[in-house]
């Protein structure tokens, strides 16, 4: 074979080893699950999914819920994520809810609403209570993933869109909504560094900030580690940016060990448009080296103009994929588009 042959034959696989079509971009859709779900919602569900290229639903629900929605999902090919309440948590013991600057404890006082019970994150026995309910979820066959949400304290500060909501303009971290205060942080962060930041200006005090920080990420990295012994993935519902999770709600989740982080880029709650997407989703491509996708919130899109240009926003920010909340507000024209991106 001549030279000229074997260069010639070299062009068209390289040529043609970039014809590839491009991937696609995953597409899930999150949703509630009820023990009164048929099964015949459940195949009429998956069915609807699988028809459109949705392939992925973060179901939330207890593990009897959940097993049924990945058996009747299974031969539709879609992949079924456990979402999971973590350290917000309706069940959780009183003494382990979290307590903000002004020393009022969950357990005595409400944040917001009323189901808010956000679980102390250093406390050991909270720590395994969540781990326990995630490795029970972990056990069921065929799940893909478990999916954990409120992964972190109670909101500091509120988006600017919901504030009004409850009659604040957060200008700054009011300290009855500054959580993390428990006196088991307390003392921990003394024994590491010699003084309780209660003493010094707590509001302010970068070192103490990171340090509540410090235990949501080391309670999820130690889950992840737990979660893939098990042969599952592990994926969260996070605040737009790593930067706004850190100020709005001491989440650090550009430090976690996620297969996929889904950041809930609830533009309206910001008062934002869709070019705000595109931007956020450059921030979190550039911020972590695991695949993101872009959560989107449907009623905050009227029409069927508004619902394109959201998705595209997002795909034109990197994102690798499209969630959107939540499964039973998409009506046909929604569906009709997401085929198209399949």
């Amino acid at each position: 074979m001549t030279t000229r042959i074997i260069s010639l034959i070299f062009i068209i696989i390289i040529t043609l080893s970039g014809c590839t079509e491009p991937e696609s971009p995953e597409l899930a859709v999150w949703v509630h699950g009820r023990e009164t779900t048929t099964s015949a919602e459940w195949d009429s569900l998956f069915s609807m999914m699988s028809e459109h290229g949705v392939r992925t639903a973060l179901i939330g629900g207890n593990p009897t819920i959940i097993e049924r929605a990945v058996n009747h999902a299974i031969p539709y090919h879609v992949n079924v994520q456990a979402w999971i309440w973590a350290l917000n948590r309706g069940d959780a013991k009183p003494e382990w809810l979290s307590v903000n600057r002004k020393g009022w404890s969950l357990a005595d006082s409400m944040a917001y609403v009323g189901y808010y019970k956000f679980m102390c994150p250093i406390l050991p026995e909270a720590r395994q209570f969540l781990k326990n309910k995630v490795l029970e979820l972990s056990e069921i066959e065929g799940l893909q993933a478990i999916h954990l949400d409120y992964i972190r304290y109670v909101d500091a500060i509120l988006p600017v869109g919901l504030q009004p909501k409850y009659g604040l303009d957060q200008y700054e971290v009011f300290p009855e909504y500054d959580y993390g205060y428990h006196p088991a942080m307390l003392k921990a962060f003394e024994e590491e560094y010699g003084y309780n930041p209660l003493d010094r200006d707590a509001a302010n005090d970068t070192l103490w900030l990171q340090f509540r920080l410090d235990q949501v990420t080391t309670l999820v990295n130690e889950i992840v580690e737990e979660v893939h012994l098990s042969g599952k993935q592990l994926t969260a519902a996070v605040f737009p940016t790593p930067e706004m999770a850190t100020r709005m709600v001491r989440q650090q989740w550009n430090h976690w060990h996620l297969d996929r982080a889904y950041p809930m880029v609830y533009h309206n709650f910001y008062n934002e448009d869709n070019a705000w997407i595109e931007k956020v989703m450059k921030e979190n491509k550039a911020a972590v080296d695991f695949p993101v996708s872009c959560g989107l919130y449907l009623p905050a899109m009227k029409d069927s103009t508004e619902f394109v240009s959201a998705i595209q926003s997002a795909l034109r920010g990197g994102a690798d994929g499209i969630a959107i909340f939540e499964a039973h507000g998409l009506k046909p024209w929604h569906w009709s588009y997401l085929k198209t991106l399949k």
